[in-house]
């Protein structure tokens, strides 16, 4: 998944707060305002696996379009009038062959994320705890590591996934 630029100019009353890692909406109201307030270009959903407090990491394969060789957590675009949730879990079963069965919801947050192109992404972010790490990977990427929370420096990763672990409040959020 290709992670663009900056936000546009939105002429909206909330505040843009830049990061290292994108861009963070603060707003008065609550959650469902905030999504009210700033259109997305792009939603997507981001499925963090753990098992046996590891994080599972994913390389993305050459033969997708953006990141190639680069770790990850399990992503898709959501379609529109799609409920994240249930998306996030088709998303894992699609990319790990994890049922949705064989998971439990441990955590979950919305963040808005800036790509270098202007074109701002929301995320719907899922912390996922799975009672397998026996996975079956598809086209989309080429190796799985279950990894310990401070050793997640440790490998190259897609410049959006610490922002991912932070708003999941996980260990490893400091990852560039």
């Amino acid at each position: 998944m290709r992670w663009p630029g900056s936000p546009p100019g939105s002429g909206r009353s909330s505040a843009w707060r830049e990061s290292g890692r994108g861009r963070h909406v603060s707003a008065q109201g609550s959650a469902e305002q905030l999504v009210q307030q700033v259109r997305p270009d792009f939603e997507v959903v981001a499925a963090v696996l753990v098992h046996a407090g590891k994080v599972c990491l994913l390389r993305r394969s050459p033969q997708v379009s953006s990141d190639a060789g680069l770790w990850h957590c399990v992503t898709g675009y959501l379609p529109a009038g799609a409920d994240p949730m249930r998306h996030a879990m088709l998303e894992v079963a699609e990319e790990t062959g994890i049922a949705a069965a064989a998971l439990q919801v441990d955590g979950a947050a919305v963040l808005d994320l800036a790509g270098t192109d202007g074109r701002l992404w929301r995320v719907h972010a899922y912390r996922l705890r799975a009672s397998t790490q026996e996975l079956r990977l598809n086209w989309e990427h080429d190796a799985v590591r279950w990894v310990a929370p401070d050793d997640l420096d440790d490998l190259p990763t897609v410049r959006w996934f610490g922002a991912v672990l932070q708003a999941l409040s996980m260990p490893g959020a400091g990852l560039p």
